[in-house]
C-alpha cells in the first residue's frame, strides 16, 4: 500500500476528491486525552441544505482530567443524547417493521433452540449473571426495519465449560434472502442460489465503537431515539430492557442503484468491552472471528471510531531509524516470548480462615412460591445442591393429576403399532365407525384381545348378509311380478296421456278416433300418468323424448302441403305492395309446385318495371334503413327465399292453428281443400304413430320402474341390514369399550375413524387413524436442577489465580419427576453432570440414584436404584457421601455404619459387613450428623452429646482426639480440599459458622467466621470452583432472587509452594506504552495472525462476472487523520516480518484513509451510487456461508453420533433408537451446506482433506492455512467431534474435516476408533499432526488406526479408504529432519512387519504414507510446505465425482457408523437410493415430477441436480397404486387426457373406429413419453450402483408393475355405447353402462335435404348410426316401423325407399335377440343363486345376455 497517502479511497463515483480533506483543528501528537477539545455540535456546518436529521448530535463532555463523567458503557462509549424535537422527528420518520422481519424474528432459530426439546434447556446469559433468555420482545433486531442478524453469538456447554460459539441465524438469514429474491429460501437445506444470482448486491462493512454505529444508524433513520438509548445501555441484574445481541448484521435499505444492485451495510455489533485492548481473552477471540468474516464478506470496510477511543490511540513512531527500530522490535519480540516463571514458597502461616465476598448470581427461579399460587400445602422453596466441585440449586413444583392428549389426524400406523395400542390401552371406539372400520380393528388386534366377542360379531355379520340377500331376491321377484301384472293398465294410462297431448297439440283431431278399440279392462287401482311421473321423475324425460314423433308429422304428402301453404301465406304477406301481374304468377306457382316452381317463375319475370324497383326500394328501406336502391341487395328471388326459410320454421301445430285463423284459407276453395287434405294426412299419421309411441313409452317406463324399484328395494334392504348390523356393531363396540376399562390402564385410545393405506410399494400394512390417545398422569412433584456453569475464561483465571472471583451462570435446566409422597433426603451434584439422589418413598424405604442429569428421569422410570429398607436402617439415620471415593455411608439408628461403593457397571455395592459403632457409644446416645473427610476413608460423626469424633475405616477405630462442641450443631461440612470442617450452629437470630482444622482437630476452639446475614433456616453449602482449594460457601437469598457466595481463604500450618509467573522487570517501561483501544486498528493484524492471508488453496466462489474493486479501509474519526495510514503500513510490515506468512500483494494493496463522520455520512448515505465491489447475490451468500464451519458429528458413550444441522438433539437420538441406516441417513443434514452440495455446486467433484492428531498440536491452524478455512473461528479453543468446512475452487470443492484430538482423556479407545474409521474412509488426504518431542511411541499413537483397520473391509468398499496418510511431525529443526524421518520410517516398518496384511496403512490408506518433518512455526519454511501439501492433495485420485454423490456417500457412512452396520457400503447406498426413488416413483409416473409440494420439482439426477433431458408431456395420469378412488379419479384423468388431444373435436367426422384408433395412439404416445422419462430418471440415478442389488431389483419390478397399471388405465373400452352407436371411450375396467361421453346425437346435417333443397336440417338419428343422415326418416324414406322394433339396437323406423315390397328394416346392422338371458341358476361362492336380469342382446343361440357374452370373451 501507499504509506504516504492519507486520502481516502475513491469509493464513490460522483464525489470530488477535494471534499475528503478535513481541516485539522487538534493536535496530532500522541493522542493524549488531555490535549483534545471537542465541540458538542457534530453537524456539518459546511452544508446549509442538510435535513433536520443532521442536526442530531452526540453530547460528549470534555475529556479533561476531573471533568470526565462515569462511562455508562462497558467499551468507553458515552450516552447518546439529542434534542427532543429532533428526536421526535426521527421517531416519526419510520415506525414500521417489515413483514419479513416480524415473521422470521418470531420463529426460534434451530441454533437458538439447541436444547429446546431436551432435558437440558439453555438460557442465554449475559455478563450480569442473569439466567433469563431474552424473550422475543427483548430482541432489538425485531425493532429495526431491514436489519437481519446473519451471524449470532451464543453460549454452549463445551467439555471444558461454557464457550461462546458463532453460528448462522437461520430465521434472519431466511428473511434477508427472501427480501433479496422472494421465494429463494424455502428451508435451511433448500436455498435457490441460482435464483439469487439473478440479483446483485454491493456490500459495505461497518464496525467500530457502539456510539458511532448508533449515530450512523440515526443518520440512516434506521433507529429512533428510544431504540438508540437501548442500544447504548447494558441490562443489569435488576433491570432488563430490549438489547441487540452481539453478532454480524446486514442492514438492507430500500435504496437500489440504477443497475438494480442492492446496497447492503454489513454491521459488526460488538460485545461489551470488545474494543478494549485489555478485553478478556474470550471477547478477543470472538472479535477476531467476527472481523475475519466481515473482512471476507466486504472489500470496502468503514471503522467508526468514537472520540473516547480515538483520544486514547497510541501511534507507532515512524520516521528515521527504521532499521534500528526493527532491531529493537526483534529484541522486544524475543523478550516477549520468554515467560519467566518461579516456584515460590508461601509465607508460613498459622491455621486461619479468611472470609471475603464472592459472586452473586441472579435468577428468577430463586424465589419462594406461595401456596395460593400453586395449590401446595406449604410454600415451595428452591434449595441448594450439595457438591464438592459442582454447584446448583433445585426448584420444585407440585403437579396435580393431569391428562395428556395426543391427537391423531390421519396419522399412519403400521399393523404392529396399532396392534400394541389395541392390546394394551383402554379403548373408547366411536360408535360412528362402520363395518369396514370395525373389521380393520378386529383383524389388526381386537380379535386377539377379545376373541369371543369378535367371533360372535363376525358370525352375526355373515348371517345378516345371507338373510338380507334372500330378502332382497324375494322382494325383487315380487316386484317384477307386480309390474308384469299392471303392465296392461300402464299401457292404457300411457295411451290416454299420449292422446291427451296429441289433442292438445292438434285441437282439430277427434279424440275418439285415436282411442283404443280392443278389449280393455279398467283397473281402478292403476295410477294416473301424473302420479306415475311423481313416483318416477325420469318418466317425464322419456315421455317427452318419444312424443317428438307426434310433434313432427313425417308423412311426405302432409309435408308437401304444409310447405306450400306456409310459403304461400308468408310470401303473400311480404309482397302486398307488388303489382299483381308479378305477384299472382308467383303465388300460383307456389300453390302448384311449391318453392322450386315459384323460384322458376320469379326468375322468368322482368325486373325492369318501375313497380318492382319501387317495391324493392321500399323493402330495402324497411329491412336496412337505406333509401338508395343501388345499395339494396333484395330481389324477388331473395324475398322468396326468405319466405321459404320462415315457412320451414313453422311447426306442425302452428300450421294448423294458422290455417284455422286465416280467412283466405277458408274463402278459397282450393286452399281449403289443401288444408282438409293435410288434416286427413295428419289423422292417418297419428292413427299409425300413436300406438307405436305408446308401446315405446310404456316399455321405457317399465324399464325405469324396474331399475327404480331395484334401487329402492336394495336401499330398503341395505338400510334394514345396516340397522341390524349397527345394532350388533354397537354391541361389539360397547362390549369392547367396557371390557377394556375393567383393567386399569394409563392410556385410553379413542378412535374416531380408521382406514387402510393402499400403497403397493409398502411391504407392510399401514393404517390411517383419526382420534386421540389420552394418558393419565399421576400427581407428581416436578423437580428442576439448575446447575452452575463457569466460562472457560473464568476457569483459566482461577487456575492462574485461585483468589479471583468468577461470574458463573445458571444456563441449563434438567427436570425430573417423583411420585407424590416421595421426599428427597439428599441431592448432591457431582463432576460430569452427575447427580446423587436419595429419596424416601411413602413407607419410608430409601432409593439411591446416581445418574447423569439427562438420564435421571429415565432411571427413576426404570427404577434403576439401590434399595434400602427402612426397617433395617431405622427411622433416625444419616447419610454421607465422598465424591472422590464414590463412597456412600449410611449410619442407622441402631449405630450400624453401612458402606457402599459405586461402580458404573453394577451401581452401589456393599463394602463388607456393617460396622457396629455401639461399643463406642453409651446407651441413649444418638448420632446426629455424619460427614466424610474429603479424600480419605474417614468419617466424622457428631452425637447427641455434642461430641465430634473421626472414625477410620482402615483401622476400624476412632481417632483419639475428640472435638467437644458447645451444642449439637445444625450441620457439619467438610471443605473440598480436606483442610477443615465447618460447623454451623444456631445463635439466635442468626447462624454461626466455626472452622476447625483437621491438623489441630480437638485441640483448638476453632475459628469463628464473620459471615453476616446468615439467618436460621437458611441452608448452606460448602463447595469449590475449578480447584478444591478455591472454597466457597453458598447460600440462596430468596428476597433478592440470587445465589451468593463467600470465599473462604484457608491456610494450613504446613509450608505451601505455589507456581506462578514472575513479573517482568520492564513492566514499568511497558506501562508507559500501554494501549487502550488500538485494537480498532490492530484487530486486522489479529485476523491475519490467526487465519491465512494467502492460503495454499484459494477460494474461487466469486465468478469473473462480479465486479470487484480495490480493498479499502476507511477510519471515520474526528482527529489524527494522517496517522492511520502510516500506522497501518507499519502494522503490515511488523506482521510480515514477525510471522513470515505469505501475503502476496493482498495486504499492501489495501487502501487506508481517514475521514470525518460528516464527510463519511454525506458520501455513504446520500450518494446514489457506491463505488464498491458488486457481487451476484447467490455467489456472495454462498461465499460467506462456506466460511462458517459446521459441527457434523460427536462421539459419546462409545457411540458415533451424527448431528442434524450442526445440533445435538437428545430427542432426535431417542427417535432414532433402533432405526435402520436408511432412516438415519434421512435425518442427517449439513445445514447451509445441503443446498450447495445438492444444487448450486452439485456437479463439481469433491476432494476431502482432514486433519487429525493429538490434542493442541495446531491441527485447525494447519488446515486453515492449507485450504483457507475458519476452524476455531467459533471461538472454541479445542475441537470436539468433527467439524466440516468447504472451500470452493474453480474446478472442484475442497471439503475440510477437522477432528478432535485422539487419545484425549475425555474419549475412550472405541470413540477414537470410530473417529479414525470415519476419517480414513471418506478422506482423500489425511493430515496427522503429532508432537514428536512428547510422543515417540508410534505404535500406541496409531493404535486407533490399527483397530479401525479390522472393522470395514476395503475390498467390499472400493469407493472408501483411498486416502494418503501424511504424518506431520511438528517443530522439527532443519538439522534433525533426516534423522527424525528415518526414525519414523523404521517404526512404521515394524508395524507393517508385525501386522502384515492387516496393517492399517494398507487397509485404510491403500499403502500410501508420507512423512513430513514440519519446521518450527514462524520460521521461513513453515508456510512454504503448505504448497507442497496442496500438490499432494491435487495428485489424489478423485473418489467423489460430484458433490451430490459425496453428500450421499458421507451421510451413508455416518449412518452406518451410528448403527454399527459393518456391511458393504455400496449395498447400503444402493438400498437407500432405491428406497428414496421408490418413495418418489408415484409422483414421477403421475405428474412427471419428483415432488409436488410445496413447489413442483422436476425429475433430476440426485447426485448432480441436473434435470433429466428427456421429452415428456405435462399431462397427469392415473396410477391405481397412488391411493386414489379407483373409478372416479381414473375416469377424470382419462377425460382430461382426451381433451388434451388436438383431434378431440373431430369425432363423428371420421369413422368412429378410426377416431378411436387415433385417440388410442395418442394416449399410447404420451404414456410412452412419461414412461421413458421416468425410466431415464431411474437409470441416471442408479447408474453408479451395481446391478443385481435386491433393493434396486425390487424398485425395477415396482416400476414395471406400475407402468402396466399406468398403461391399463388409458386403455379404452371401445364397445358400443348403451345410448347410441358410437364407441364407449371409458376405461376398459369402467363401472356402469357403456358411455361414448357425448350427447348421443348425430352432429351432421340431413343428406336428403342438402341434395334436394340445399336446406341444412340436423340429422335426427343417434350418434354413429349407419347409412345416410336423415332429418325425419319417413319424410325421405319408408318410415314404417322396423320388424325388430323393441329389440336392443333397433332404430325403430324403416330406412328403405318408399313403397318397397320386402320387409321393413331400420339402419341398425345388428339387432339383439331380446329374449331373457339363459344365465340362470348359477350358484355363487356365498351359496346364493344368481339369475341374470338382462335380455339377450346378440342374435345367436344359446341365448346369452350381452354382459355374459363379454365375460365369456374376457375370461
Amino acid at each position: 500500500m501507499d504509506g504516504g497517502s492519507f486520502r481516502p479511497p475513491s469509493l464513490f463515483n460522483n464525489i470530488d476528491d477535494e471534499q475528503y480533506y478535513v481541516q485539522e483543528t487538534v493536535d496530532k501528537g500522541k493522542g493524549r486525552a488531555d490535549e483534545i477539545e471537542l465541540d458538542g455540535d457534530w453537524s456539518d456546518s459546511s452544508s446549509d441544505t442538510d435535513t433536520p436529521l443532521l442536526n442530531c448530535y452526540l453530547h460528549i463532555p470534555s475529556t479533561e482530567p476531573g471533568n470526565h463523567p462515569p462511562d455508562p458503557l462497558g467499551d468507553g462509549n458515552h450516552q447518546l443524547q439529542m434534542p427532543m424535537h429532533e428526536a421526535a422527528t426521527i421517531a416519526q420518520s419510520d415506525q414500521s417493521i417489515t413483514d419479513d422481519v416480524e415473521d422470521t424474528s418470531s420463529e426460534e432459530s434451530l441454533y437458538e433452540s439447541v436444547h429446546s426439546d431436551v432435558l437440558a434447556t439453555p438460557a442465554r446469559t449475559y455478563a450480569t449473571g442473569a439466567d433469563d433468555p431474552p424473550a422475543d420482545d427483548q430482541d432489538l433486531a425485531q425493532s429495526l426495519p431491514g436489519l437481519h442478524r446473519i451471524l449470532d453469538l451464543i453460549t454452549e456447554q463445551g467439555s471444558g465449560g461454557l464457550v461462546d460459539k458463532i453460528i448462522i441465524s437461520q430465521n434472519s438469514l431466511k428473511a434477508f434472502v427472501n427480501t433479496v429474491s422472494p421465494g429463494a429460501y424455502a428451508s435451511m437445506t433448500k436455498v435457490n442460489f441460482k435464483m439469487l444470482d439473478q440479483s446483485t448486491v454491493k456490500p459495505v462493512g461497518i464496525y467500530g465503537s457502539k456510539a458511532e454505529i448508533v449515530r450512523f444508524l440515526l443518520r440512516l433513520r434506521a433507529v429512533d431515539d428510544n431504540i438508540a438509548t437501548h442500544l447504548l445501555s447494558e441490562p443489569t441484574a435488576t433491570e432488563t430492557h430490549p438489547t441487540l445481541r452481539p453478532g454480524l448484521y446486514i442492514l438492507h435499505t430500500t435504496t437500489a442503484e440504477l443497475d438494480g444492485s442492492e446496497q447492503l451495510y454489513v454491521i459488526y455489533w460488538p460485545e461489551q468491552n470488545t474494543w478494549d485492548d485489555s478485553a478478556p481473552s474470550q471477547v478477543r477471540r470472538n472479535r477476531v472471528a467476527f472481523m475475519r468474516y466481515l473482512t471476507r464478506m466486504c472489500d470496502q470496510i468503514f471503522a467508526l471510531v468514537s472520540s473516547e477511543h480515538a483520544g486514547r490511540m497510541v501511534w507507532n513512531d515512524v520516521g528515521e531509524g527504521d532499521q534500528d527500530e526493527d532491531d529493537c522490535m526483534d529484541e522486544d519480540d524475543e523478550g516477549d516470548r520468554i515467560i519467566r516463571c518461579v516456584v515460590q514458597r508461601t509465607t508460613e502461616q498459622e491455621e486461619s480462615v479468611q472470609v471475603r465476598e464472592g459472586f452473586k448470581i441472579s435468577s428468577e427461579h430463586i424465589s419462594q412460591v406461595a401456596p395460593s399460587e400453586r395449590g401446595e400445602e406449604r410454600p415451595v422453596k428452591p434449595f441448594l445442591l450439595s457438591g464438592e466441585t459442582a454447584q446448583g440449586f433445585v426448584t420444585m413444583q407440585h403437579q396435580p393429576p393431569r391428562r395428556v392428549v395426543e391427537t391423531f389426524k390421519g396419522r399412519s400406523f403400521n399393523d404392529i403399532q396399532l396392534r400394541d395400542y389395541l392390546m394394551s390401552d383402554s379403548l373408547d371406539i366411536s360408535e360412528t365407525l362402520d363395518d369396514r372400520e370395525v373389521g380393520i380393528l378386529v383383524h389388526v388386534g381386537l380379535t386377539n384381545r377379545f376373541p369371543q366377542e369378535c367371533a360372535n360379531w363376525e358370525h352375526q355379520s355373515t348371517a345378516i348378509q345371507e338373510r338380507y340377500k334372500k330378502v332382497f331376491d324375494d322382494k325383487l321377484r315380487r316386484t317384477k311380478e307386480e309390474l308384469a301384472r299392471v303392465a296392461e293398465s300402464l299401457t292404457n294410462t300411457v295411451r290416454n296421456a299420449v292422446i291427451d297431448n296429441v289433442v292438445a297439440l292438434y285441437p282439430s283431431i277427434d279424440k275418439q278416433a285415436l282411442m283404443y278399440t280392443g278389449a280393455d279392462t279398467e283397473d281402478p287401482s292403476a295410477l294416473s300418468f301424473s302420479q306415475i311421473i311423481d313416483a318416477f321423475p325420469d318418466v317425464r324425460r322419456t315421455f317427452q323424448s318419444n312424443f317428438q314423433s307426434c310433434c313432427v308429422i313425417s308423412d311426405p304428402e302432409f309435408r308437401n302441403i304444409k310447405d306450400r301453404l306456409c310459403l304461400l301465406a308468408d310470401f303473400a304477406s311480404r309482397t302486398k305492395g307488388l303489382d299483381s301481374w308479378i305477384r299472382d304468377p308467383i303465388l300460383r306457382a307456389v300453390f302448384r309446385g311449391g318453392f322450386q316452381e315459384a323460384e322458376r317463375v320469379a326468375k322468368s319475370l322482368s325486373v325492369d318495371s318501375a313497380s318492382i324497383r319501387k317495391f324493392l326500394r321500399d323493402l330495402g328501406r324497411i329491412m336496412t334503413g337505406s333509401v338508395s336502391p343501388q345499395t339494396s341487395s333484395y330481389s324477388i328471388e331473395g324475398v322468396l327465399r326468405q319466405s321459404r326459410q320462415a315457412s320451414l320454421k313453422v311447426t306442425d301445430s302452428e300450421f294448423f292453428r294458422m290455417a284455422a285463423e286465416k280467412k283466405s284459407f277458408q274463402r278459397t276453395i282450393q286452399l281449403a281443400q289443401l288444408v282438409e287434405s293435410a288434416r286427413q294426412r295428419l289423422k292417418l299419421y297419428l292413427e299409425h304413430t300413436v300406438p307405436r309411441v305408446v308401446v315405446k313409452i310404456a316399455s321405457s317406463i317399465k324399464e325405469i320402474q324396474e331399475v327404480d324399484c331395484h334401487a329402492r328395494i336394495k336401499a330398503e334392504c341395505s338400510s334394514q341390514e345396516d340397522q341390524e348390523r349397527r345394532t350388533y356393531r354397537l354391541h361389539l363396540i360397547q362390549n369392547v369399550n367396557n371390557l377394556s376399562t375393567q383393567v386399569q390402564c394409563r392410556h385410553t385410545l379413542r378412535i374416531v375413524s380408521v382406514e387402510e393405506e393402499k400403497k403397493v410399494w409398502l411391504s407392510y400394512k399401514a393404517y390411517k387413524v383419526w382420534g386421540q390417545r389420552e394418558t393419565e398422569e399421576d400427581p407428581v412433584t416436578r423437580y428442576t436442577v439448575h446447575p452452575m456453569s463457569v466460562t472457560e475464561e473464568d476457569k483459566h483465571n482461577l487456575q492462574l489465580d485461585p483468589s479471583s472471583i468468577p461470574l458463573p451462570r445458571f444456563r441449563f435446566q434438567y427436570p425430573f419427576q417423583l411420585s407424590l409422597g416421595h421426599t428427597i433426603l439428599r441431592a448432591q451434584l457431582l463432576e460430569g453432570e452427575r447427580l446423587l439422589l436419595i429419596v424416601a418413598d411413602r413407607v419410608g424405604d430409601i432409593s439411591v440414584y446416581l445418574e447423569t442429569l439427562t438420564a435421571m428421569q429415565g432411571a427413576i422410570q426404570r427404577e434403576r436404584y439401590k434399595h434400602l429398607k427402612r426397617e433395617k436402617i431405622g427411622q433416625d439415620f444419616h447419610v454421607a457421601f465422598d465424591e472422590s471415593k464414590r463412597m456412600l455411608g449410611v449410619v442407622s439408628s441402631d449405630k450400624l455404619l453401612h458402606i457402599f461403593v459405586h461402580d458404573d457397571a453394577r451401581g452401589f455395592q456393599a463394602q463388607g459387613s456393617p460396622i457396629n459403632l455401639s461399643p463406642w457409644y453409651g446407651d441413649g446416645v444418638l448420632i446426629h450428623h455424619a460427614c466424610f473427610i474429603c479424600g480419605s476413608e474417614e468419617i466424622l460423626l457428631v452425637d447427641s452429646q455434642a461430641q465430634a469424633r473421626v472414625f477410620s475405616m482402615v483401622t476400624m477405630q476412632f481417632r483419639p482426639a475428640v472435638l467437644n462442641l458447645p451444642q449439637v450443631p445444625i450441620g457439619v461440612h467438610c471443605t473440598p480440599d480436606g483442610s477443615c470442617i465447618l460447623v454451623v450452629q444456631s445463635r439466635e437470630p442468626e447462624l454461626a459458622v466455626t472452622a476447625y482444622h483437621w491438623g489441630s482437630f480437638g485441640s483448638t476452639e476453632g475459628i469463628a467466621l464473620n459471615i453476616p446475614d446468615l439467618f436460621i433456616g437458611e441452608p448452606l453449602v460448602v463447595t469449590s470452583l475449578i480447584k478444591r482449594t478455591a472454597v466457597h460457601l453458598l447460600r440462596l437469598n430468596l428476597p433478592a432472587r440470587s445465589c451468593q457466595s463467600h470465599v473462604l481463604d484457608i491456610t494450613r500450618r504446613h509450608t505451601e509452594f505455589m507456581f506462578r509467573e514472575r513479573v517482568n522487570r520492564s513492566s514499568s517501561s511497558e506501562k508507559a506504552h500501554e494501549t487502550a483501544h488500538n485494537c480498532l486498528i490492530d484487530c486486522h493484524s489479529e485476523v491475519w495472525t490467526r487465519f491465512p492471508v494467502w492460503a495454499a488453496v484459494q477460494r474461487e466462489t466469486i465468478s469473473s462476472a462480479s465486479l470487484k474493486n480495490q480493498k479499502s479501509i476507511v477510519f471515520v474519526t474526528h482527529r489524527d487523520f494522517d496517522m492511520f495510514a502510516p500506522h497501518f503500513s507499519q502494522m503490515i510490515h511488523s506482521f510480515e516480518r514477525t510471522t513470515k506468512k505469505p501475503t502476496g500483494n493482498v495486504l499492501k494493496s489495501i487502501k487506508v484513509s481517514a475521514v470525518s463522520f460528516d464527510v463519511f455520512v454525506q458520501e455513504l448515505c446520500d450518494s446514489a451510487t457506491w463505488n464498491a465491489s458488486q457481487y451476484r447475490a447467490g455467489e456472495w451468500i454462498a461465499n460467506f456461508l462456506c466460511l462458517i464451519p459446521i459441527h457434523i458429528a460427536v462421539t459419546k458413550d462409545n457411540r458415533f453420533i451424527p448431528l442434524k444441522d450442526g445440533v445435538y438433539s437428545p430427542s432426535l437420538e431417542r427417535e432414532l433408537l433402533g432405526a435402520g441406516v436408511n432412516r438415519i441417513v434421512d435425518n442427517i443434514s449439513f445445514g447451509w451446506y445441503e443446498s450447495l452440495f445438492q444444487s448450486y455446486m452439485a456437479t463439481k467433484p469433491v476432494r476431502v482433506v482432514s486433519s487429525m492428531g493429538e490434542q493442541s498440536v495446531g491441527k485447525s491452524y494447519a488446515l486453515n492455512h492449507l485450504v483457507d478455512t475458519s476452524f476455531a473461528g467459533s471461538a472454541m479453543r479445542t475441537t470436539e467431534g468433527v467439524w466440516m468446512s468447504v472451500t470452493p475452487t474453480e474446478k472442484e470443492l475442497i471439503v475440510a474435516l477437522d477432528f478432535e484430538g485422539v487419545h484425549s482423556i475425555e474419549r475412550s479407545a472405541q470413540e477414537d476408533t470410530l473417529l479414525v474409521l470415519f476419517n480414513t474412509a471418506i478422506s482423500n488426504l489425511v493430515l496427522f499432526r503429532n508432537n514428536f518431542a512428547l510422543s515417540r511411541d508410534i505404535t500406541g499413537l496409531f493404535q486407533s488406526f490399527q483397530s479401525s483397520a479390522t472393522v470395514l473391509d476395503p475390498k467390499e468398499n472400493p469407493s472408501l479408504f483411498q486416502s494418503t496418510l501424511v504424518i506431520i511431525i511438528k517443530d522439527v529443526v532443519e538439522a534433525d529432519k533426516v534423522e527424525i524421518g528415518r526414525e519414523f520410517s523404521l517404526k512404521f516398518e515394524k508395524i507393517v512387519q508385525d501386522e502384515q496384511e492387516a496393517n492399517f496403512i494398507t487397509r485404510l490408506h491403500a499403502g500410501r504414507l508420507n512423512i513430513i518433518p514440519w519446521p518450527v512455526i514462524e520460521s521461513k519454511d513453515f508456510y512454504k510446505l503448505f504448497t507442497k501439501v496442496k500438490k499432494c492433495l491435487d495428485q489424489q485420485p478423485v473418489t467423489h465425482p460430484s458433490a451430490g454423490e459425496f453428500l450421499h456417500e458421507m451421510k451413508t457412512l455416518m449412518a452406518k457408523l451410528k448403527a454399527n452396520d459393518w456391511g458393504a457400503m455400496s449395498q447400503t447406498m444402493a438400498s437407500h437410493r432405491a428406497q428414496l426413488l421408490l418413495s418418489m416413483l408415484p409422483n414421477a409416473l403421475i405428474y412427471g415430477l419428483q415432488e409436488t409440494e410445496p413447489e413442483p420439482e422436476l425429475l433430476r439426477n440426485i447426485d448432480t441436480d441436473s434435470p433429466i433431458q428427456s421429452p415428456d408431456t405435462p399431462s397427469q395420469f392415473f396410477l391405481s397404486a397412488g391411493g386414489f378412488s379407483q373409478s372416479d379419479t381414473r375416469e377424470q384423468a382419462l377425460t382430461a387426457l382426451r381433451k388434451s388431444w388436438d383431434q378431440h373435436e373431430t369425432r363423428q367426422h371420421l369413422a368412429d373406429n378410426e377416431w378411436a384408433d387415433s385417440l388410442s395412439q395418442y394416449l399410447e404416445q404420451i404414456i410412452n413419453l412419461r414412461i421413458d422419462h421416468v425410466h431415464e430418471w431411474l437409470t441416471q440415478n442408479l447408474s453408479r450402483f451395481q446391478t443385481g442389488h435386491a433393493s434396486i431389483e425390487e424398485l425395477r419390478r415396482t416400476f414395471e408393475n406400475a407402468t402396466v397399471d399406468l398403461r391399463s388405465n388409458i386403455q379404452l373400452c371401445r364397445l358400443q355405447c348403451s345410448s347410441c352407436q358410437l364407441l364407449c371411450i371409458q376405461n376398459r375396467f369402467h363401472d356402469g353402462p357403456h358411455n361414448c361421453r357425448t350427447d348421443h346425437v348425430c352432429i351432421h346435417q340431413c343428406d336428403f335435404c342438402k341434395e334436394s333443397t340445399g336446406e341444412s336440417r340436423a340429422c335426427s338419428m343417434i350418434g354413429g348410426h349407419a347409412g345416410k343422415h336423415i332429418c325425419v326418416v319417413n319424410a325421405h324414406l319408408c318410415g314404417k316401423p322396423c320388424k325388430f322394433t323393441g329389440k336392443f339396437g333397433c332404430l325403430d323406423l324403416c330406412t328403405k325407399v318408399t313403397e318397397h315390397l320386402d320387409e321393413h328394416l331400420c339402419a341398425a346392422l345388428v339387432h339383439g335377440c331380446g329374449e331373457p338371458c339363459d344365465l340362470r341358476g348359477i350358484k355363487l361362492a356365498d351359496g346364493s343363486i344368481y339369475a341374470c336380469p338382462g335380455t339377450c342382446r346378440i342374435p345367436s343361440s344359446p341365448l346369452l345376455c350381452y354382459m355374459s357374452a363379454m365375460q365369456a370373451a374376457l375370461f
